[in-house]
């Protein structure tokens, strides 16, 4: 492969990183507004905090 050619290349190369790492700063900079309010009607969090609620209750009580 010419040197020419691994130049084409890498500068290709460098690109495609620059348009991700864009993409992925953009996306993990906002990510956790999409998670505001997300537990807010599942039922499924609201058993995990009643679940964890008990756990730790009877957790308290083994250990006085």
């Amino acid at each position: 492969m010419s040197t020419e050619m691994l130049e084409q290349q890498l500068a290709g190369l460098q690109q495609r990183l620059e348009t991700l790492e864009a993409k992925t700063n953009r996306v993990a900079k906002d990510a956790w507004r999409e998670l505001i309010g997300w537990e807010k009607d599942d039922e499924l969090f609201r058993d995990a905090v009643r679940l964890g609620a008990e756990w730790r209750e009877q957790a308290n009580k083994e250990g006085k």
